[in-house]
């Protein structure tokens, strides 16, 4: 028995699932009784919890769908849409700890200790922006996922139901908004299912509930990220199989980095040192003032839970996208090989690279129509396989699904609704109300963030590209959170001068290239873009050297602020320790550790055994995915 694409089964192992999260998450609403339970969990999880938190909340589907799209146009460089961020994770161990000290509710509240009013409210709408874009983002890809794996059933359904809603987007050429009326799309019954499991789970037990739900998801999201794997190895004759296909077009798709070939086939420039370096650089910059990575690293009940948790979650990341890359080169063999693909003879040659021309016989290769199976292919790979195998394999894999992208945007609504709360509602408009009011007004903030993110995927055409917009964002302010926790002298005026200039740079150099002729012509791509890692060592270096200069013109902060600030940077969390408010020491702290540099207005700690052993560990792990990454490319 079917609907809506699925069998009974399916519905029944995914209605169980949403149930059930569902049902922890207003379980856990018992435990929320102040600011800190509710944005914080009540700093009381270890290290499994906040491994699967910092795993789950940083691991989105549209993620997965994007690496075997890369993988599927370039081959095993597709892994770089993910690995890129592989290089700054071991620097998560030495971050986690000075974020757990602050003591702090949201990122915004470190602003206001270390600089002054003004920067927290820059970061919190900063902030605020970045989570609503990531839960659209998130959404909008998932959705269409979700609709792929009912057979388009969904699409048909609102095609049959023909609901009309408002629709407006941005004419760049005629410079105006544009509105009008459109069709309801399938995806979209996907999307609103999704928004109102985590938003009720969400509002009613906040980052406890996440937190808790997350250990759930986090498996569902391993298992969503591995289930394909063998069924796939499956039909081309199993694992150890793959090099003893030739698939035209694809000779070198067994090669780790990517060619000047390869990368322009990824819609990337090519690989090389500097690039790695460049986008490591500015994934570091940018990581620490997500809006979630305060939580991840703030709701553990030690330092050690932290860091254990932001490192080894990422690490768990990087191992499913290893799993993502090579279920996309299974399906590039099944696909496309003569003997064994499930496609038509017309739409496999149309999808083969070396068919770049039209042939007595044969169709030629469409590249348009490649990047668009690429985008639908997880889903459409799952189609083709799970029901044949087992009747509610569909059913676990779109609950896995739902797991991914809920476990990102339950996060993000919570941290977004605390900037809000706490550093806008709280410090500007509402003072001096009882705790239970600002849970209620954190609550409704909230809701109304998830409005404007559904509001803002109405208006994507291309959830990846947006996602790209975002995720440069964070590094613009991120300069000031990196520059701020070890000198002195950066001053107020410097994070709103350095952060507003790297804006602007990064805007001029991806919009406005013609204006960038006086830069050497090996800046540019084709002489009519300048590259993406010459982007980003522009704009990082002007608005770090913008920076500079405002901090040498302008006056410092108070130094009895700053002693206060670096003192808590410096001072052990206490298990169990109790603070009067945000950045505040607790009555009995431990010894402050030592400095190791403190002239020239730096302040940077003596590292500790933990530390540097921590941080060389991670380094060999790095070591490790690489390795096995090229290994299984030789011996699958």
């Amino acid at each position: 028995m079917y609907w809506i694409g699925l069998h009974w089964a399916d519905w029944l192992l995914l209605v169980a699932y949403l149930v059930g999260v569902t049902a922890l998450g207003v379980w856990s609403h018992r435990r929320v009784h102040n600011m800190v339970d509710y944005f914080m969990g009540g700093r009381r999880f270890g290290k499994a919890f906040l491994v699967f938190f910092a795993f789950g909340a940083g691991t989105s589907s549209d993620q997965a769908i994007s690496v075997v799209a890369g993988t599927w146009r370039a081959g095993l460089p597709g892994i770089w849409w993910q690995f890129l961020w592989l290089w700054s994770t071991p620097f998560y161990w030495m971050v986690a700890p000075i974020i757990r000290r602050m003591r702090a509710i949201t990122t915004s509240d470190f602003f206001e200790a270390r600089f002054d009013t003004s920067t927290a409210t820059l970061y919190s709408v900063f902030g605020i922006t970045i989570s609503i874009t990531i839960i659209a983002s998130g959404l909008y890809g998932s959705g269409k996922m979700v609709n792929a794996l009912t057979g388009g059933e969904l699409q048909r359904v609102a095609e049959a139901l023909d609901w009309q809603v408002p629709e407006f987007h941005w004419d760049p050429e005629n410079l105006r908004l544009v509105t009008g009326w459109r069709q309801v799309q399938g995806y979209e019954f996907a999307i609103l299912a999704m928004t109102v499991l985590f938003v009720i789970y969400g509002m009613a037990g906040g980052l406890g509930a996440a937190i808790l739900t997350d250990l759930i998801q986090g498996i569902l999201t391993i298992i969503f990220s591995f289930l394909l794997l063998p069924f796939v190895f499956q039909k081309i004759g199993g694992f150890g199989t793959l090099h003893t296909y030739e698939i035209p077009g694809k000779e070198d798709m067994f090669r780790l980095f990517a060619t000047g070939e390869t990368a322009q086939r990824l819609g990337r420039e090519p690989l090389d040192a500097f690039y790695v370096f460049m986008l490591s650089v500015t994934a570091l910059c940018g990581i620490v003032v997500q809006p979630h990575i305060m939580g991840v690293c703030g709701a553990g009940r030690t330092e050690l839970d932290g860091r254990v948790g932001f490192t080894y979650g990422n690490f768990l990341k990087r191992l499913c996208t290893i799993a993502w890359t090579f279920t996309a080169l299974g399906c590039v063999v099944w696909y496309l090989h003569p003997e064994l693909s499930p496609l038509p003879e017309a739409q496999r040659q149309r999808l083969t690279p070396d068919v770049g021309a039209v042939v007595e016989g044969k169709v030629p290769f469409d590249e348009q129509y490649d990047r668009a199976f690429a985008d639908e292919l997880f889903g459409r790979a799952a189609y083709d396989l799970l029901p044949a195998i087992a009747p509610g394999l569909v059913g676990l894999l779109l609950a896995s699904l739902l797991a991914a992208v809920m476990s990102t945007c339950d996060a993000q609504m919570i941290t977004a609704s605390g900037l809000f709360t706490e550093n806008i509602y709280r410090r500007f408009l509402v003072k001096g109300r009882s705790q239970r009011h600002y849970l209620w007004v954190g609550r409704i903030a909230g809701l109304v963030i998830v409005l404007l993110a559904l509001l803002l995927q109405a208006t994507f055409r291309d959830v990846i590209d947006a996602l790209r917009v975002v995720l440069k964002w964070p590094a613009a302010i991120g300069i000031s959170w990196w520059v701020g926790v070890v000198w002195r002298r950066w001053t107020p005026a410097a994070v709103w001068a350095s952060t507003l200039a790297t804006i602007l740079i990064w805007a001029g150099l991806a919009y406005f290239p013609g204006f960038w002729t006086f830069l050497p012509d090996w800046m540019f791509i084709d002489g009519a873009k300048v590259a993406d890692k010459w982007q980003m060592f522009l704009y990082m270096s002007g608005g770090l050297l913008t920076g500079l200069i405002v901090s040498a013109l302008t006056r410092p902060v108070a130094r009895e602020k700053l002693d206060r600030f670096f003192l808590l940077l410096r001072t052990p969390v206490r298990l169990g320790e109790r603070v009067p408010g945000p950045c505040q020491l607790p009555e009995d702290p431990l010894p402050p550790q030592p400095r190791l540099i403190e002239r020239f207005g730096l302040e940077i700690p003596r590292f500790t055994w933990v530390d540097l052993g921590g941080f060389a560990l991670a380094w060999g792990l790095v070591g490790l995915l690489i390795w096995l990454t090229a290994f299984l490319a030789r011996v699958l």
